[in-house]
This record gives C-alpha cells, structure tokens and sequence, in this order.
C-alpha cells in the first residue's frame, strides 16, 4: 500500500499531508510512491531518525542551517528521467548537464550546511566529483555551458569564429562537433555515476521528508510513539488533528480519548448515535497510517502495533457506479477484510455500526455473527454498535454518555449487552421539536 493510495481514506490523513512542509515537488513524489511499514523495525528506524533530530530544534544554530537547507531544497529537482537516460547510454544535452550540475551544487550546499551537526539520520552523499566535472572553473554557480577549458581546440575555435565577426559557418560547424564531442565525454564520465547522482536525489528527498516530519510533530503538538512487539495498542489522550482544528474555529474544545486493546479479542464500543464512536474509529485508522508511515501521533501516549493492513469501515457506502446499495457496500468491504483474515494476514480492522442500514433484527444477528467470526482469529478487531449485543467472544468499552446535561465521551469499560438509550436527551439537547420528542418519550413508555 502506498502513501498515495490512502489519502482518500476518511480519517483526516489527507488534513495531516496538506500540513506537512514539503520544500521540493521530488520529495513529495517520493512520499506518495513510499511504500506502507509493515515491519517493526523499518518503523523503529524511522522514529530513531526523527527522535536524534527533534531535541536539536532547541539549538538556535540548528534552526538556521535547517531553514536554510530547506531554502535549497526548494530548488531540488526531480531529474530522474535525465539520470534513467544517461544510465541507458544517452548523450545528455545542456539542460540535463545543467540539471546535474545543479543538484551536485545543492548537494554540496546542503552537506555543508549540515555536516556540523554529525547527524546520522542525514544522509548526503559526496558529489564533490560530479561538481569537479561539470564545472572545471571552479566557478560554483547554478548554469552549464560547455567551457573554453575543457579543450584548447575549442577555445582557439571560438576565438577565430569571434574574429570572423560569427559569421565563417565552417568555423560554427566545428564548434558544434566539438562541443558534441565534449557532451559525449562528459556523459561517459557521468555514467560512472549514476547510481550517486540517484542516490544523492532519493538522500535529499528523504532529508525533506524529514525535517518535515519533525516540524509538524512540533506545529500539532504530535508525539513519537512506541512500537508494540506483544500485539498490543495503547494510546492516552488520542485526538483527530482535522476535527480539533474545526472545533476551535467554532471555539469548541476537543475530549481527547483513553483506548488500549489487543489481539486476544474483538474490541465492541457501544454507545449512541452522537457518541463519538465514528470519531474515535477515524481516528485509530488515522494514527495507524501516521504510525506505519512514519509519521508523528496524534496523542500524548502511544504504543502501537504494527499490522500488514487496515480496514476501515465508516459511513454511508453506497456506490452508484456499480449499482451498490449502502447496506451492499458494506458487506462487500467486510467481506474483503474477513478474506483478508483467512489468508493468514495480521490485521487492524475498524468497523463502524456493522449492518445499520438493514432491519435491526438482522442487522444484530450479522453484527452478533461478525464479532464471532473476528473471535476466531488473532488479529486487532474493533466494532462499534447501539444494538444490543450479548456475544462474549469480546472485550466492550462503552462511551460514558451524558453527565450533567453534556457528552461525555470518554470510554470505559462497560460488562452490559445492552446499548446506552440516550436517542431522546441527544434530541433534546439539540433543541429538537420538543412535542415529537415528548411523543417519543410516551411511546417508550407504553413498551416498558
């Protein structure tokens, strides 16, 4: 799974990329092809990296060189085409000589920047041969042009076409063969180097991606998690950024959450509409991407178990293109994770209200069913219902619900079947027409 493929998901992980401060075009293509960690230590060596790095924001001297170095960033470029060219044996023209001569500039710019810091996590390579080769004056500017020093024949070629006042075409004839000569040998030079020309790219790129990382763990108030080697996710004070960022517009605080669970049993949270219990799914699934992409979590706590999929079932479904109906849509994309399972795969899946948009009495025997399906097998299950469900093949928090006339929308563990009845005080709180409500209530009654 790459980076690309899962921004579309609902979880607020696009909100999280469009705050990350990228400098170049090359490394934000570079992220979006990466591919998703599934291995624990892949991951671990990526917060190594941005754990050596994060405590030297406290030092003046590394902000400077870390703004500056994100200035010349800004001007890497993505030639890896040109690089795949000459590779293949192609004379390169002006242009990609000049885009080679400047990424070996920026290379050097940047390690000089940096090399005083010994950071291991940085790795720049030496392109100080590449440099020597396409700029043998020495000048160390940002241009290409195929100088007089590196043939004498040319130099007195130009100098005998000047004196012509540019005008003796035999002249400009030799000029281009023997600039063309000059091309094809720098270009057989280069090719010596291409995999440190690629290699210089994907270094820089990663250093952008990492730096950028680590300024927005500091900008949201982001944490480096813990990795999980017991198959065990804790989290204290989880929150969505996307949603806290809207709350404050409207000047509305965010609870934050408690959650751990294991892969020992399917987790059941229950709770009302309105309880919170899709905001707390978006957001698991969310912090499982930040976490397996590297990325700083949205928490003040965390401990996180890598997994080699997530599933993330949230939301009316329904797909026109494919004359799927929601409640259709659905149990095709929980038919899609129960596979997954099967196939042996270690999985985090995270299933908003199992069969809400069919009749409750089936829609309780299928999310009844589901929870007994997920028991089976030794993966990270989570549910979420307001029907009453009496499966003990799982673990169940429940959202606290309303104290004093509020939310309250912590978890706590909850031993009951039944599902919290807070339809009517939701209603009320939201000002609904209080005659229907007051109906309902009678209703409600009667059935008791």
């Amino acid at each position: 799974m790459k980076f690309r493929s899962v921004l579309d998901i609902s979880c607020g992980i696009r909100h999280i990329y469009s705050q990350l401060d990228i400098s170049s075009s090359l490394s934000r293509a570079i992220l979006l092809d990466s591919d998703m960690n599934t291995s624990a230590n892949a991951i671990q060596k990526d917060y190594t990296d941005i754990d050596e790095i994060l405590p030297l924001f406290n030092n003046s001297s590394f902000v400077s060189a870390i703004n500056q170095t994100k200035i010349k960033l800004s001007e890497l470029k993505d030639i890896r085409n040109s690089v795949n060219r000459l590779r293949e044996g192609a004379i390169l023209d002006d242009i990609e000589l000049f885009e080679i001569k400047s990424l070996a500039i920026i290379n050097s710019e940047i390690s000089t920047l940096l090399s005083q810091f010994n950071v291991e996590s940085f790795k720049i390579y030496d392109t100080t041969q590449i440099l020597n080769l396409l700029d043998p004056d020495g000048n160390r500017i940002t241009s290409f042009y195929i100088y007089d020093s590196y043939s004498p024949q040319l130099t007195k070629l130009r100098r005998d076409y000047k004196q012509s006042n540019y005008q003796d075409q035999e002249i400009s004839f030799e000029i281009s063969k023997d600039e063309e000569r000059i091309r094809e040998k720098l270009s057989a030079s280069l090719r010596d180097h291409y995999l440190l020309l690629d290699n210089s790219m994907i270094s820089l790129a990663n250093a952008d991606i990492l730096i950028a990382k680590c300024l927005q763990i500091k900008s949201l108030d982001l944490i480096v998690p813990k990795v999980s080697l017991n198959e065990k996710t804790e989290y204290q004070s989880l929150f969505n950024p996307e949603i806290e960022s809207i709350l404050k517009k409207e000047k509305r605080e965010y609870q934050k959450t408690d959650i751990s669970f294991s892969s020992q049993k399917p987790l059941l949270i229950t709770g009302s509409n309105m309880g919170g219990k899709t905001v707390t799914l978006k957001t698991l699934a969310l912090s499982q991407l930040l976490f397996q992409f590297g990325f700083g979590i949205p928490a003040k706590e965390a401990l996180i178990t890598p997994v080699n999929e997530i599933f993330l079932s949230c939301g009316d479904d329904q797909d026109y293109r494919v004359g799927l109906s929601s409640f259709a849509a659905e149990m095709k994309r929980i038919d899609k994770m129960i596979k997954s399972l099967r196939r042996g795969r270690f999985i985090l899946s995270l299933t908003d209200e199992p069969a809400r948009t069919t009749n409750p009495v089936e829609g309780s025997a299928l999310a009844e069913s589901l929870i007994t399906v997920l028991s089976k097998y030794t993966s990270m299950n989570i549910l979420t219902t307001h029907y009453n469900i009496i499966n003990s093949q799982c673990s169940r928090l429940r959202v606290k619900g309303f104290e004093n006339g509020k939310m309250n929308y912590s978890l706590v563990e909850d031993t009951g079947t039944e599902a919290p009845h807070e339809a009517l005080l939701i209603a009320e709180s939201l000002d609904i027409d209080p005659e229907w409500v007051e109906l309902a209530q009678k209703e409600l009654n009667k059935r008791n």
